[in-house]
């Protein structure tokens, strides 16, 4: 009998995390399930500890070379046997009765996907610290149908879905492997605008970490292709057709116009380049709106820099004038 459930985990160099990942995909209380654990060409143990798992359910595809996390979910995809498709990281971890309860919920909604909330656990803590919905406003007590424009608004391509693997065969949907980031984004509103039914429960039961050590150039390069996606969805005769999606995704483009020029300008003074910063951030005032955002952060930042941190800066300042 096929799986009900392909829970996908794409892995890179993340072997202290995989096993928690895998554990909880296998502890499951919706035992009819299978595993399908992707490495990208890890460097490290991760393909080791894959294989010290000896569970029927769980299979190992590993990628001759580093090919980007699209590629290696879309491969997965193509494996899956299962009524679903569950997406989970290598780096996170589901709660026991997470796929029964969205299940229930898909099953009495008739959805073709269907997202919970999402508990954010800062790397090498056990306790939540927030949720996403508490972070991006979003405030229901129900499962509760979105349509695109709810999609746009309340960034809800953070979540990490059952989809029905049906719905993306009969479209020919899959992962864009051209994309490093925002893929999710991308295939979400894709399938909304294709009439997917996407339900959203208000419980979370996915646990994701939030790891440290992201490069500046990272960030730009995500707010970067965040830019060109978003501008080639407001390109389109189908999204222009619908005037409030196309205002929201406006909105979203100023938003990540913010960002993307805050980082450029960071990177750039980061080289010590200072009069190519200075001269992005006066032909980008929008850098400013950014700034401002940002400066409860800015300021706890420097509140939390020791009197030797100071003192040292202001040496280094003294021989510079």
């Amino acid at each position: 009998m096929n799986p009900k459930v392909s829970i996908i985990i794409p892995a890179y160099n993340t072997n202290k995390y995989i096993a928690r990942a895998i554990g909880s995909a296998l502890g499951q209380t919706e035992q009819n399930i299978e595993v399908i654990v992707v490495d990208d060409a890890s460097t490290d143990t991760t393909v080791e500890v894959v294989r010290s798992f000896t569970d029927k359910r769980l299979k190992l595809l590993v990628n001759e070379h580093n090919r980007g996390p699209s590629y290696s979910r879309n491969r997965a995809i193509k494996e899956a046997k299962g009524e679903w498709i569950a997406l989970l990281d290598s780096d996170d971890w589901y709660k026991p009765k997470r796929l029964e309860t969205l299940l229930q919920v898909a099953d009495k909604q008739n959805a073709d996907i269907i997202a919970d909330n999402i508990y954010l656990v800062e790397d090498g803590a056990e306790s939540p610290c927030n949720t996403i919905f508490t972070e991006e406003g979003i405030y229901i007590d129900q499962p509760q149908k979105i349509d695109p424009v709810y999609f746009v608004d309340f960034n809800l391509s953070i979540t990490k879905p059952l989809i029905k693997l049906n719905f993306l065969v009969q479209h020919g949907f899959e992962y864009n492997e051209s994309l490093r980031y925002e893929e999710d984004f991308v295939l979400f509103l894709l399938c909304l605008l294709r009439g997917a039914c996407f339900i959203i429960v208000p419980e979370p039961y996915y646990f994701y970490r939030k790891r440290d050590g992201s490069l500046v150039t990272e960030h730009l390069e995500f707010y970067e292709q965040a830019y060109k996606n978003n501008l080639y969805f407001l390109q389109q005769d189908f999204i222009r057709k619908h005037s409030k999606l196309t205002h929201s995704l406006s909105r979203r483009v100023v938003k990540i116009n913010q960002n993307r020029v805050f980082y450029r300008v960071r990177q750039l003074s980061k080289k010590g380049e200072f009069s190519t910063a200075l001269t992005e951030v006066m032909e980008n005032p929008i850098f400013f709106s950014s700034v401002w955002t940002r400066l409860p952060g800015i300021l706890k930042y420097y509140t939390q820099i020791s009197h030797k941190e100071i003192k040292k800066w202001g040496q280094k300042l003294r021989q510079c004038i």
